[in-house]
């Protein structure tokens, strides 16, 4: 057997223990120099003696085995640890942040699956694998914001999942979650908890709500675009209550002095401007038309809320900037016996979702609508 394969070994034989015996330097050398520099190109590190052993075998030595020579040269080794061994590149992390949150996309409500419908209540609870296989849905992929609940309880009816983001451990993981859908490059928008959080786990103590509610927006105030204390605040505070609500938009001020609070409410129901008194910074009407609202009528509901909170600011009544847009306006089906009805398909809310935004609203929560 010729030994010219030895010059592809990076093995100098030169005893029986070798397996032979040879008197000249291979291509490599001893110090298998070449082999080193080739390995460090390709996979940016220095090969251990098992990979120097393993790419040895590979250029040559197999042949003392009987088998045949894998890589012939220098350059069949360096394209086989490309294909076999580099290291995978991984996409640049994104930054949702960059987003404009004036013109926010998102489908809260959509798709209606009841693996992933109103995964904001859920998300924390989630691992990053069932985080990421939302982020990839066609519905959620599209859009440039994603709604996060921090704190929820047990609701059946919506999968809702219990998760106190103040328990022991559990801030680091809200913001990993949030910091996840920052790296898809989507932008979080933060419920800082739900009714039912509220109501089973801090027992309706409206002192303590305030307590959590500061301490929650203090904790996600630099990883996400804006905050809303509850879905439909009315169902929390009616309107009888209007210092109670008001106490809530400056807690969470008291948390996140910078970051826009938004406001969402019941089915038709305006902002009161009292909610935001001496709240100061961005504020923000979250409405719901109602899910049998026709277009018209959703739109008349808009203009009406807009055109008072802009006069409440022209008048000096209030020294907010005000940011009026729709969180909620249509319902996918998700099971029989939902109590939710009518429902619109995808692409009847996204129309629908379209009707608004023509109508003034600046931006849509539900399906993720734009022009």
């Amino acid at each position: 057997m010729s030994n010219d394969h030895q010059k592809f070994t990076g093995i100098n034989l030169h005893g029986s223990d070798q397996h032979g015996t040879g008197t000249w330097k291979s291509l490599c050398g001893e110090s298998n120099e070449d082999i080193i520099n080739v390995f460090y190109e390709v996979i940016g590190s220095t090969p251990t003696d098992i990979e120097l052993g393993n790419a040895r075998w590979l250029l040559g030595a197999s042949l003392w085995y009987g088998e045949a020579i894998k890589c012939p040269t220098l350059d069949d080794y360096a394209t086989w640890l490309q294909k076999d061994c580099a290291p995978e590149v991984l996409p640049e992390p994104g930054n949702g942040l960059r987003h404009d949150w004036r013109k926010a996309t998102a489908s809260w409500l959509y798709p209606g699956d009841e693996t992933y419908w109103i995964a904001s209540h859920r998300l924390c609870s989630w691992l990053p694998d069932q985080i990421e296989r939302y982020l990839r849905l066609p519905e959620i992929a599209s859009t440039t914001h994603v709604l996060v609940c921090a704190n929820t309880g047990h609701r059946s009816s919506t999968f809702e999942e219990p998760f106190n983001a103040l328990s022991p451990m559990h801030p680091y993981k809200v913001r990993d979650v949030l910091e996840q859908i920052i790296a898809d490059d989507k932008a979080p928008i933060v419920f800082c908890m739900s009714q039912e959080f509220f109501y089973q786990e801090l027992q309706g103590n409206h002192s303590v709500l305030l307590d959590h509610l500061k301490a929650t927006a203090e904790m996600v105030a630099d990883l996400c675009h804006f905050l809303i204390p509850f879905r439909e605040l009315g169902d929390v505070y009616g309107g009888n209550f209007l210092q109670e609500r008001n106490d809530i938009f400056l807690a969470m001020r008291k948390g996140a002095p910078k970051l826009p609070l938004a406001e969402h409410e019941r089915s038709l129901e305006q902002i009161p401007v009292q909610d935001f008194m001496g709240v100061g910074g961005t504020i923000i009407s979250g409405l719901q038309t109602g899910f049998g609202t026709s277009s018209s009528a959703a739109c008349a509901f808009l203009k009406s809320n807009a055109d008072r909170m802009n006069g409440y600011a022209e008048s000096g009544h209030i020294l907010e900037d005000h940011v009026n847009a729709v969180f909620e306006h249509s319902l996918p089906k998700v099971y029989d016996g939902q109590s939710w009805k009518p429902t619109r398909t995808y692409n009847e809310a996204k129309r629908f979702g379209q009707e608004l935004l023509r109508c003034g609203a600046a931006f849509d929560l539900c399906v993720g609508a734009k022009l």
